[in-house]
């Protein structure tokens, strides 16, 4: 205990440890999403990029509100691939869409990125009902992610995680002893803040299409439940459940006369045959089709009424490796994809 005793006081004088910079963005607590980016927080992905929340808890450039006169605007809702995790804040597609809207248009175009990573798409609703209207936009972009919100089961905020310490934590671990320990710990220890310091790792490149890591394959092999044949029919429960949080936004968004997208972003497991052929072995092969989950949820965005670009078909025709070793997309990814969805909105004369 003396010996402890000394290396705080000596920490404490001669190498003060600061609150650490988070991995992943600096969460906090949010009544209406469960969680969020903290305004102005500030944190560094894995690899080393760093990320940093403006005053609206957005990685994204301010903007005005309200919205100065002849300026357009998209509201993009998404998750860490909007965010853009591990790219740079100027690579993520939204900000890539807006450079390309501009170049295009003749117009001065927004992108207001409101992406956070984990979110689902009752998030996404969420945000558009209470904090949306305030940015006035002319179009709704949704960046729908195959594999972690088609079978997404948050519905309510008590079921979604909260924040802690900046990062994202279930609720029932925030109300844990242990948890509330180290809290104590981490905001009155020098040592304690030492320790509990996350370390980077910037192993995200890859060689070439059949590079995996084992993290990678771990992800990758909890995803393929997305592509099931035959869903149960709690899944088709959920992928409903689903389409209905975009349909609530699509509802609301028509009373305010404003086109709403939903673009269907897909998983590496229906893009790369090499992943596939490490993945699944057969007979259980035969359980999967990677066309799926798109087939049902094209038909429930079609009967909301909710306009809709695919992907799937884009991206397989694309050689490259658009995909990271975490799984999400290169700036190539980023900047191929923003390029689809400006073409899209063009041809559609959505804006």
């Amino acid at each position: 205990m003396i010996a402890l005793l000394l290396v705080e006081i000596g920490l404490t004088i001669f190498y003060p440890i600061p609150y650490s910079l988070e991995i992943n963005m600096y969460f906090e607590p949010d009544p209406y999403t469960g969680f969020r980016h903290r305004p102005l927080g500030k944190g560094h992905y894995p690899n080393g990029v760093e990320a940093i929340a403006n005053s609206r808890g957005h990685r994204d450039d301010e903007v005005e509100v309200p919205k100065p006169p002849g300026i357009k605007r998209v509201l993009l809702l998404g998750d860490s691939f909007a965010v853009g995790a591990n790219v740079e804040q100027p690579e993520a597609f939204p900000q890539v869409l807006e450079v390309l809207l501009n170049e295009t248009s003749g117009e001065t175009i927004e992108v207001v990125n409101s992406g956070v990573g984990g979110w689902s798409a009752f998030q996404y609703a969420q945000y558009y009902e209470y904090y949306g209207d305030q940015f006035e936009p002319d179009l709704i972009v949704i960046g729908f992610f195959v594999g972690n919100d088609t079978y997404a089961d948050r519905f309510s905020i008590d079921d979604t995680l909260t924040a802690l310490m900046g990062h994202r934590i279930s609720r029932e671990k925030g109300d844990g002893w242990w948890t509330r320990t180290r809290v104590v710990l981490y905001e009155n220890s020098h040592i304690a803040r030492a320790l509990m310091q996350s370390a980077g790792d910037s192993s995200f490149e890859r060689k070439d299409c059949g590079d995996f890591n084992d993290y990678f394959l771990a992800v990758q092999d909890g995803r393929l439940f997305n592509h099931t044949k035959l869903p149960p029919p709690e899944g088709l429960e959920l992928i409903a459940g689903n389409a209905d949080q975009l349909g609530r936004i699509k509802k609301r968004a028509a009373t305010k006369g404003v086109p709403v997208l939903t673009v269907i972003l897909p998983d590496e497991n229906q893009i790369n045959p090499q992943l596939q052929a490490t993945l699944i072995k057969n007979p259980l092969g035969d359980r999967y089709d990677f066309e799926m989950p798109r087939s049902i949820l094209r038909g429930l965005l079609d009967e909301r009424g909710i306009t809709w670009l695919d992907l799937l078909a884009s991206l397989k025709a694309d050689p490259r490796c658009l995909y990271m070793n975490d799984s999400h997309w290169t700036p190539a990814g980023h900047r191929f994809v923003a390029e689809r969805i400006r073409d899209f909105i063009g041809s559609e004369e959505l804006l």
